[in-house]
């Protein structure tokens, strides 16, 4: 078992993609084998301190961020155990990254669907946080490609939970039952707080729980046969309005080949103008979509949405199109490089990163994006819209730049969570709830949902000690100067 104390190792862990900073931690554990990972959390449970799991650092919430005890490390947790190109899956370990996964996979002709923007990301936090990006317009979740995982438990038992397992089965590792939280959850894409459901299987509880209930050390995930082509469009619109109206009507001939539909502000194409300087002048808004080329589309795709942008007074002419590989790859790299520029902003400006992780159902979208905007031009605030249109789940990114601006962005971002939740919407779509998302939680869930969910924690992890101030401050249930 490899453990280090060097606080200058120990201070490469104290960031994420939040930007927010961790305190410190004691040490950090490197396990190299499963069966190590079980033995550090039996020596954190008997020196009672408490234990933090990280991976590839790339969330925005400081989720895997130490405030004190020990690291867990997935690093070295890096195997990819099974790939089976017949039955279509394969079996990792949590270290392991997509772009690992994507490297392996495209020599036997299959790729994993939901596709997570960030490609250093480790599958284990994917899974820890419901992940998904683009392509869940299409192939949803994390959660919809998970087939089994094995989980180490504070008491150092290890369930191995396939897909399928009700919650309450007999063959679980208590005779007494899992408290199941009777909140309803948003009917939107979802990764805020505990997955809860009657009648629902054991693994959904896991996925999404944000290492909060155990120790994720073997995936097994579901596959698809590659896309052999796509076809890829960046459209132009001269305002919001006819962007919108665009997405909605190429929704509604509900066609299975489009993978997803992205938007754009005008805010986020002029801070990409300096990369990107052919983007029209006039453009207030752009809308990148990416379709599966299939025998049945392959005649008319382009026809299709000629059509559709014209309806939306918009043309093909204007587009940025892939269609060739050398295409489509410089309009993947336009894509990704809108989150960099984001998180390269916040970095610059010292802030924990502000942003929104809204999804709302279809029919009150518009309600949502028009309540953005009515807000969002009554202030000095910098922002930036932009995100998967497509599932109704926008990121409003927001950069003040004094301390009362700060504020203002704060109560901002509080009257946003409140309108979402008013339309049946969630607070947190794909990036999950971690150390700064506390309130918004509350404010989907109420007190008592808190408390549900902290029943529940405490089914799995009686003295607290896993992932503290994930999901919900430990204040909730131990008083602060307990941590």
């Amino acid at each position: 078992m490899i453990k280090k104390t060097d606080q200058a190792i120990i201070h490469g862990f104290l960031e994420d993609s939040s930007n927010l900073t961790g305190a410190h931690a004691d040490g950090i554990y490197l396990p190299e084998n499963p069966v190590e990972g079980k033995e550090a959390v039996k020596e954190i449970g008997q020196n009672k301190s408490s234990l933090t799991i990280v991976g590839g650092a790339t969330g925005t919430t400081g989720g895997c961020l130490p405030f004190g005890g020990w690291l867990l490390s997935t690093q070295k947790l890096n195997r990819i155990i099974t790939l089976d190109d017949k039955q279509m899956f394969a079996v990792v370990e949590p270290g392991v990254t997509l772009n690992d996964i994507e490297a392996a996979l495209k020599p036997l002709g299959l790729f994993y669907p939901p596709d997570p923007t960030e490609k250093t990301a480790t599958i284990g936090g994917n899974v820890a946080t419901n992940a998904s990006g683009s392509r869940g317009y299409r192939f949803g979740a994390t959660r919809n490609w998970v087939r089994r995982l094995k989980v180490v438990l504070t008491s150092g038992e290890v369930l191995d939970i396939p897909r399928g397992l009700k919650i309450n089965t007999k063959a679980l590792h208590s005779s007494s039952l899992i408290p199941i939280p009777h909140y309803q959850m948003p009917k939107t894409k979802n990764a805020a707080g505990y997955f809860a459901k009657q009648d629902m299987d054991l693994i959904d509880l896991f996925i999404g729980a944000e290492g909060t209930l155990g120790i994720v050390t073997e995936i097994e995930i579901a596959l698809l046969p590659i896309m052999k082509e796509t076809f890829d469009l960046v459209s132009f619109f001269a305002s919001e309005g006819q962007a919108v109206a665009f997405v909605f009507a190429a929704k509604r001939e509900k066609d299975k080949t489009i993978n997803f539909f992205e938007y754009f502000d005008a805010n986020t194409l002029q801070m990409l103008k300096n990369n990107y300087p052919h983007i029209p002048n006039n453009a207030q808004a752009a809308v990148y979509v990416e379709q599966e080329i299939t025998a049945a589309n392959k005649n008319n795709y382009l026809d299709f949405w000629a059509q559709l942008l014209e309806q939306s007074q918009a043309s093909l002419d204007n587009c940025w199109l892939g269609i060739a590989p050398n295409q489509r790859i410089e309009l993947e790299k336009f894509r990704h490089a809108i989150p960099e520029h984001i998180n390269e902003l916040f970095k610059q400006n010292h802030l924990v990163k502000m942003a929104t992780d809204l999804a709302v159902p279809a029919d009150k979208f518009r309600e949502m994006f028009n309540f953005y905007n009515s807000q969002l031009t009554t202030n000095q605030l910098f922002y930036i819209k932009f995100g998967h249109i497509g599932e109704n789940h926008l990121h409003v990114n927001l950069l003040p730049k004094t301390k009362e601006q700060k504020q203002q962005a704060d109560d901002l971002i509080m009257r946003f969570v409140k309108k979402a939740v008013s339309l049946n919407g969630t607070v947190s779509a794909e990036h999950g709830i971690g150390k700064i998302k506390h309130q918004y939680l509350k404010e989907l869930y109420g007190a008592s949902g808190i408390k549900e969910m902290i029943e529940v924690k405490k089914h799995f992890d009686p003295t607290f000690f896993l992932n503290r101030n994930n999901i919900f401050p430990s204040s909730a249930f131990r008083p602060a100067q307990a941590d």
